[in-house]
């Protein structure tokens, strides 16, 4: 469902599910990618009140938080004293020489094998003495070790951190606060003026103005080369520096003063800032089929992908009788922008369901009556890195008979995260629940096996290519190596995966099968049949 669909109630717990984006994966099918997006629900949380060790106040406050939501919404029970002290040992990787111990009823901070502090230890699972004991260790590793003393306050949150979550799953993670700004900007918008600069020998150059948005509105030009902002010179200064200053409060205005080559002088421009959302979705009309281009699922996807379809039904008319989704190498977003993504080409029908340990990581979404193409054939490309957003889309429009997928079996993550603001406003991800596609099916380790595989070898493709090409020779195509009727995918096989295995590649002819899978109705027929589901339930 849109968030424009819900009541408020609705709306905040909707608006927590969410994707995380860019989030580094262990090691897996030789790291397709280096980031992925994790399926996430945003949560501000607290605890209660910590025991009187010592230490800084904002420390205590960061450790209550995280420990409260990882033993309430981790998807699996954790002992919160031995997480926490597996956080506070990894302190020895800002210095070797300091040891975090837990021994006979009492936690020991050494250093240099020399016992400096030693305290009772609380009681396994009383998050507000874990808490306060962490920041009177981190205290007393600072009285103890020039190396620490020497670290910022994030870098120490860091180091605790990694070791806090080390032994969760592999999508766990904690974000410092510029990253956890940088990860809220992608997903959610920021203010700013709409524009996409590059640097070239300490100058900033505009090399796009996104359309409708203040930059265009107030004159800005591809090409303008920004030497100061609100008076300040720019140049030299450090790319993310001369973002902070082009991004402020939304209804400010701020000067931006250009040089351009067909101007005598520079110009200056005075633009309001406003509500920016990345771009995630771009189109392209080839003949009768549209092209739907998904980057990332943010808060401007659903819209933009419904604007594109309603503008292509506005100029085609009739003329439109096909679409080409296209989720390749697409990392995931925001949980409640696929749902409705899907929903779009959706009539009924389950799109996916959440199951975890707390209760309201069980979740469980259906299609709404009505879609934006009245059935037009689709098909979805996919490939070893389309992943959690992207995925659920892909295998809803798969279940439910939707659409035809064609590409490489996509990455194959199958859980959700929690997405924690924590008070000093970094994040942490910790996983809450699992991922079932409509036919009852986990995703986890496993993707999303295309009905037609492009991921063959030359020879093998161009016979695909010219079976789909001549209705004569169809009635053999099921026969060919790349072929799999949806049918027979509605559970997963590992042989399957293996004769189609994921691909970082996004070739042309992925588009070309496409098309001609779209131009040859039978085979369409064949490759959207519905496979018989076991629609997961709470």
């Amino acid at each position: 469902m849109s968030p424009e669909r819900l009541d408020s109630a609705e709306r905040a717990r909707h608006d927590a599910m969410m994707l995380r984006l860019l989030t580094p994966l262990p090691h897996f099918i030789a790291r397709p990618f280096l980031a992925t997006a994790t399926l996430c629900m945003l949560v501000v949380g607290c605890a209660g009140p910590a025991a009187k060790h010592g230490g800084d106040p904002e420390e205590k406050r960061v450790f209550s938080v995280a420990l409260h939501n990882l033993t309430q919404r981790y998807i699996e029970p954790i002992d919160t004293g031995q997480t926490m002290i597996q956080g506070l040992a990894h302190l020895a990787s800002i210095d070797d020489r300091l040891a975090i111990l837990g021994r006979d009823g009492a936690i020991a901070i050494t250093f240099e094998g020399n016992t400096i502090a030693e305290y009772a230890a609380p009681a396994k699972d009383d998050i507000g003495e874990w808490a306060s004991l962490s920041a009177a260790i981190i205290r007393d590793a600072r009285s103890a070790s020039a190396s620490v003393v020497a670290q910022s306050q994030d870098s120490i949150y860091r180091s605790v951190f990694a070791g806090l979550i080390k032994n969760l799953d592999g999508y766990s993670r904690y974000l410092p606060p510029d990253d956890a700004r940088r990860s809220r900007a992608t997903r959610d918008g920021y203010s700013g003026i709409g524009i996409k600069i590059s640097v070239t020998d300490g100058e900033f150059i505009i090399h796009r103005v996104l359309a409708d948005r203040p930059a265009a509105a107030a004159g800005l030009k591809t090409n303008d080369q920004i030497t100061q902002i609100d008076g300040q010179p720019v140049k030299g200064l450090p790319l993310k520096e001369v973002r902070r200053l082009l991004r402020g409060d939304m209804g400010d205005t701020v000067r931006i003063t250009v040089r351009r080559t067909d101007a005598p002088a520079p110009l200056n421009h005075d633009v309001i800032r406003d509500h920016i959302v990345p771009q995630s979705v771009t189109t392209r009309q080839s003949g009768s089929t549209l092209e739907i281009k998904l980057t990332i699922f943010n808060q401007g996807t659903v819209g933009a992908v419904r604007k594109a379809v309603v503008d292509a039904v506005r100029r085609m008319g009739s003329g439109l009788t096909e679409i080409v989704l296209d989720l390749r190498s697409n990392p995931g977003g925001l949980l409640d922008q696929a749902i409705a993504v899907a929903d779009l080409f959706m009539e009924n029908g389950r799109i996916v369901s959440t199951k975890g340990r707390h209760p309201d990581s069980n979740q469980i979404f259906d299609a709404t009556p009505g879609e934006v193409l009245n059935g037009l054939p689709m098909v979805v490309l996919i490939n070893g890195r389309s992943a959690s957003a992207a995925e659920i889309v892909g295998v809803a429009l798969r279940d439910s008979g939707r659409a035809a997928i064609v590409g490489s079996t996509s990455y194959g993550k199958g859980s959700v995260q929690t997405i924690i603001r924590l008070p000093n406003q970094g994040e942490m991800n910790i996983t809450w629940a699992r991922i079932m596609a409509p036919t009852g099916m986990t995703l986890a380790s496993q993707g999303i096996v295309p009905a037609i595989c492009t991921n063959l070898s030359p020879e093998k493709l161009q016979a695909l290519k010219e079976k789909l090409a001549d209705p004569k020779k169809a009635s053999g195509i099921t026969a060919l190596p790349g072929f799999a009727p949806q049918a027979s995918l509605s559970h997963f096989s590992a042989d399957r995966r293996a004769a189609c295995p994921p691909s970082n590649a996004k070739p042309v002819h992925d588009l070309e099968i496409a098309r001609l899978v779209l131009a040859n109705r039978d085979i369409y027929a064949v490759a959207i049949a519905n496979p018989a589901t076991n629609i997961a339930e709470r």
